[in-house]
């Protein structure tokens, strides 16, 4: 399994858990795959945070960051497209 299917599955379960204790930092991937500081949303992480980065940013890469308290639980770049049946 490579490193992009682990971090997908991870990102998953924290997903599934909707944990609105946990805070979720999504930042925008500029052309050369950098990540675009300050970030332009900070929420709870929830079931819908995918829906809620492209209905509010659009499709794109954005590199996600969460944190549960100081603790950082996850990171990592993702892509966000429209829905198939859009």
């Amino acid at each position: 399994m490579d490193s992009e299917t682990r971090m997908w599955e991870r990102l998953w379960v924290l997903l599934a858990e909707d944990d609105w204790d946990q805070t979720v930092y999504v930042y925008r991937i500029d052309h050369a795959g950098r990540k675009i500081k300050p970030y332009v949303a900070k929420w709870g992480m929830h079931s819908g945070l995918l829906d809620s980065i492209r209905d509010d940013f659009g499709t794109g890469e954005y590199h996600l960051m969460i944190r549960h308290g100081k603790t950082m639980v996850f990171t990592g770049t993702i892509g966000v497209e429209r829905p198939r049946n859009y």
